[in-house]
């Protein structure tokens, strides 16, 4: 047997809803309107009530449901938690789980952010209550226990009592611990009221179980047959029947078996009285419950119509509000169209025109690029053929040991030749990297260090000029074979070498190469020039990396201003950067690091092998076919100091004759000549199906190089001016392939 919270909640609750209408009363004069809504709501609440105490559950929540619109709407949380309390118990009656301990849940809540007491413990009551009722015992209790020191605290003689009956009642009942229900029994009698016949009688009856459990069955049988008398004063049936049972046990343990039997009758006409009253009551539930559903629904249909209403009446407000906005816009909209038609017909004829205009400006431009990147290279072709004669005729005259006497000059000479190579490379770069031509990066494997000291090599004139020394640092730990695009990375270096060695007189100049990384087969590597020149201020180190940016100095060697912006512009192309330290009176260090990759040495390169013995040439026939008479006497004395047979032609079908009547091993092949050119020449030669190797030798260089080379079929090409070293190897390696 509980005491469940509607029996104390409105006892409890009296003087704190009592304050708050007296304070509404006194802080201001409470107009006609709130009357009346306050009358309103009592008089529903009045029925409610003694539709709660009637058992009459269903109209209850109707009722409750109506009532908490008004409380809601007018502010009175109070009264919410009243309403809400009843609904939660009502719940409880009708065995909706759900639903009781939603409300129980939700008054819990709301008596937190009141922050009123006694509205905490009734919600402490009502949730304890619901938890016992569905199976959670120790949930019960945990939520008693928490309303106990909050009524304590406020001396809430009836809130003590409850709190620990129904406690001490659970350690019975629930738990079978008797012996922890003595200390709240104790406390309950303790704050049970002299006037609370009901709360006395539940006291008496928990007392006789006590006194049972402890085997004192004469003091128990009085207790009981008190716990009776009190029960059938005040009309507490389920007391009445534990009472009845509890005698009974009593009187058998004491062996009464005949005032056992007597007093056994009457607790079965009890019983059945009881049965018929619960079947009753059971119906009634049931009836009340499918009611309530009904109502539930129907509650909830009623606020979805409701909604449905409020939002159709606010989309018809919203379309009419709409409807006016688009007339008034699509209004404007005519008035600015028109206007807009207007301007746009203005608009289109000075855009025809212009457009006119611009593709005429456009064709120009294109047609003056056109001509200017033919012009750059038809005037590099003819520059590289004679610098090739004059690189050549210097090169193998520096060799003449006869010539021993005039080797300064010849030096002269070589460098001069060699610097106007450098500066035409330069500038038909940097044309290509203005035209917005794609600048394709080779990926070809080669030997760094010989890369290194042919660059050393060409600077050789220079370092002298300058009385400086030259030297190169290359980490140990870098394969010999690298994969990456050698010309320029050698134009990116001889640019800076360059101009360390311009910048520096009597000093120090290094390149300093080192590995930072390797990533399976990718190697990054920094590049360092480093001199101890003159140095160069914060304020000029933005301006030499612009076209034509020079600064003055006392050396020979001046310079064209386009070297380090080419050496910026390839570095960007190959995703890297320039850097620079420099201190003034200290020098210089120009830095960049770069990823290449590693080649195998077996795959080492297509082009040239590692270890070819330039020996192989000796005796072989060779012949040279060029136009240039010049070019034909360079490459015929380059080749016979070698030991080389060569014959020469001056064209293509010429040259062509000659394969008919002798036996070659190797064609070198020039590109424009009059009568025949290379090209069409090595198609001819291709059609024989000769066993032989065709190179191109030509100043046409490999990017300017297109899909007719490839068509001809040559085994591979040689860009004039070259190397002599890398000529002979190439020469020696496609030999070798062909064998």
């Amino acid at each position: 047997m509980r005491f469940l919270l509607p029996f104390i909640l409105l006892l409890s609750l009296a003087c704190s809803v009592h304050a708050q209408h007296t304070n509404d009363t006194n802080d201001s004069v409470i107009d006609t309107s709130e009357s009346e809504i306050t009358i309103h709501i009592d008089s529903i609440k009045n029925v409610m009530i003694a539709d709660y105490y009637e058992e009459n559950y269903s109209s209850v929540i109707l009722n409750a449901s109506e009532i908490l619109k008004l409380v809601d709407q007018n502010e009175l949380p109070l009264e919410v938690f009243n309403i809400r309390s009843y609904l939660a118990n009502s719940y409880l009656h009708l065995n909706d789980s759900v639903k009781a301990i939603e409300y129980a849940q939700k008054n819990n809540k709301l008596s937190e952010q009141l922050k009123d007491t006694t509205a905490i413990i009734g919600a402490k009551i009502d949730l304890g209550n619901i938890y016992l009722a569905f199976g959670s015992s120790v949930e019960s209790i945990h939520s008693f226990e928490q309303a106990l020191p909050l009524a304590k605290k406020q001396n809430n003689k009836m809130a003590l009592f409850i709190l620990n009956y129904n406690i001490a009642d659970i350690h019975f009942n629930q738990l079978n611990d008797p012996t922890g229900a003595k200390p709240y029994i104790d406390a309950a009698e303790e704050n049970v009221g002299k006037d609370f016949k009901l709360g006395q009688t539940g006291i008496s009856l928990l007392k006789s179980h006590y006194a049972f459990y402890n085997k004192d069955y004469d003091v128990a049988a009085d207790l009981y047959q008190q716990t009776i008398r009190m029960a059938k004063e005040t009309n507490y049936i389920d007391v009445l029947k534990q009472g009845y049972e509890g005698y009974i046990n009593c009187l058998v343990k004491k062996e009464d078996y005949k005032k056992a039997y007597e007093v056994g009758k009457i607790q079965d006409s009890l019983s059945l009285a009881r049965r018929e009253e619960e079947i009753e009551k059971s119906a009634k539930i049931l009836t009340a419950g499918l009611k309530s559903a009904q109502i539930q629904e129907e509650l909830e249909n009623e606020e979805l119509r409701s909604k449905l209403a409020i939002e159709k009446s606010e989309a018809q407000k919203n379309l009419l509000i709409g409807s006016v906005l688009v007339s008034l816009l699509l209004l404007g909209l005519l008035f600015y169209l028109l206007k807009v038609i207007k301007n746009r017909r203005r608009l289109n004829n000075e855009l025809k025109i212009k457009n006119q205009e611009y593709l005429e400006a456009k064709l120009e431009s294109e047609k003056l690029a056109e001509v200017k990147t033919r012009f750059l290279s038809t005037m590099s072709h003819e520059l590289r053929t004679p610098l090739y004669g004059i690189i050549g005729l210097s090169t193998v005259l520096n060799n003449d040991k006869s010539l021993k006497s005039h080797k300064t000059e010849l030096q002269s000479l070589k460098f001069s030749a060699d610097y106007l190579l450098n500066l035409v490379n330069d500038v038909l770069t940097l044309n290509k990297m203005d035209s917005n031509e794609k600048n394709e990066l080779e990926a070809k494997a080669f030997l760094l260090k010989d890369l290194l000291n042919n660059i050393k090599e060409s600077l050789e004139y220079i370092t002298g000029q300058t009385n400086n020394n030259l030297t190169i640092a290359l980490d140990s730990k870098i394969p010999k074979w690298i994969k990456g695009d050698q010309t320029k990375m050698s134009q990116i270096l001889i640019n800076l070498l360059g101009n360390a060695l311009k910048f520096t007189n009597n000093g120090e100049v290094q390149l300093v190469v080192t590995l930072i990384e390797k990533v399976e087969n990718n190697l990054k590597l920094k590049f360092e020039v480093i001199d101890n020149g003159q140095g160069i201020s914060e304020a000029d180190q933005k301006k030499i990396f612009e076209e034509f940016g020079q600064l003055k100095h006392q050396g020979h060697f001046q310079g064209s201003g386009l070297g380090l912006t080419i050496v910026r512009k390839l570095l960007f192309d190959m995703g890297s950067k320039i850097e620079l330290k420099s201190v003034v009176g200290e020098g210089s260090n120009f830095y960049f690091e770069i990823t290449v990759g590693q080649a195998q040495k077996e795959h080492a390169n297509e082009n040239i092998e590692d270890k070819i013995s330039i020996d192989k040439l000796k005796n072989k026939r060779v012949l040279v076919v060029d136009d240039n008479t010049i070019n034909l006497l360079v490459t015929k004395k380059t080749l016979e100091s070698h030991n080389i047979l060569v014959d020469v032609a001056t064209n293509g079908q010429e040259g062509i004759d000659k394969i008919m009547q002798t036996q070659y091993d190797l064609v070198l092949m020039d590109v424009h000549m009059p009568v025949m050119d290379g090209i069409e020449a090595t198609k001819r030669i291709r059609e024989l199906q000769l066993p032989l190797t065709i190179i191109a030798l030509t100043a046409v260089t490999q990017n300017e190089q297109d899909n007719r080379f490839k068509e001809a079929q040559f085994d591979d090409s040689i860009v004039k001016p070259y190397k002599i070293n890398e000529f002979l190897k190439t020469l020696s390696y496609n030999l070798n392939k062909r064998t």
